[in-house]
């Protein structure tokens, strides 16, 4: 199953470094929407959405995303702004709304599960995605690489030292440990950032990239139990089967989702300083 993951994630990798750096910005936007209406499906099976709302979920989710890539940035005015209340709300909702609700252990029930998480999930993971793009190609391979560093270091973290659990009855396998090998991952390469890109350097100074470095594992880490929670509502181990050794589209962005609207704030923010 290790070799079969490493094969797939291989082939995803040169695949998605070839788009980022070769795709014009239509069809780099036309990418995420392809990779955003295979999640919408997962999700609406998951949570048990009918072919209407899933229709729903997808306009609302890619027509954003669509519209943006095939327009010149500095013909949408209100961008910037709308796409700060985007990202404000989509980091609340990871470090707020999601929280409490794995906490309770709460049925994805509601308008406001089903369709407001969905949507604003995927929308502001996928117009993040679009502006770290257009922002520079490197910043979106460092916000990829970012969320790797995350997976792989809490995977052998939490094998090798895994003793306490995180959260076993959602997540049996994720540890406490491999929360903490996450973070010296994600600290260790945010640094080397911060080290040798002047441009993150002069926007940020070295306790606000910590901060960001402990806020990137933390919704990471909301984004993987949230999926996990859903999963082991619907009664099934993966949320598809179309990569193999990864389960599904959402089994692998589940903690991109969470974590492509930080990095998107964190643009913002030095854009507009």
């Amino acid at each position: 199953m290790l070799k079969q993951r490493v094969i797939t994630a291989l082939m995803l990798g040169v695949g998605i470094i070839l788009a980022i750096f070769f795709l014009p910005d239509w069809a780099w936007g036309a990418l995420i929407s392809l990779v955003v209406l295979l999640a919408v499906r997962e999700w609406c099976g998951l949570v048990k959405i009918g072919v209407l709302g899933q229709l729903v979920i997808a306009l609302l989710s890619v027509l954003p995303i669509l519209y943006c890539a095939s327009t010149p940035r500095e013909l949408i005015e209100d961008l910037p702004f709308l796409l700060a209340a985007l990202y404000l709300i989509s980091v609340s909702f990871w470090l707020f709304s999601v929280p409490t609700f794995l906490y309770f252990r709460m049925e994805p029930a509601g308008w406001y599960w089903k369709y407001f998480a969905a949507i604003l999930m995927l929308s502001s993971c996928g117009m993040a995605m679009l502006e770290l793009r257009r922002a520079d190609p490197l910043l979106m391979v460092a916000a990829i690489l970012v969320v790797c560093i995350a997976d792989i270091s809490a995977f052998f973290a939490g094998r090798r030292f895994g003793k306490r659990k995180l959260a076993p009855e959602i997540s049996p396998g994720k540890t406490w440990e491999g929360v903490c090998g996450a973070i010296a991952g994600v600290l260790v390469f945010c640094l080397l950032l911060w080290f040798f890109v002047p441009a993150i350097r002069n926007a940020l100074n070295l306790p606000l990239m910590l901060i960001f470095s402990l806020l990137a594992v933390a919704v990471c880490v909301m984004g993987d139990l949230y999926e996990s929670l859903l999963k082991r509502e619907a009664g099934v181990k993966d949320s598809g089967s179309l990569l193999p050794g990864h389960g599904g589209v959402l089994d692998r962005i589940d903690a991109m989702l969470a974590f492509m609207p930080c990095a998107g704030a964190l643009l913002l923010f030095i854009q507009l300083a």
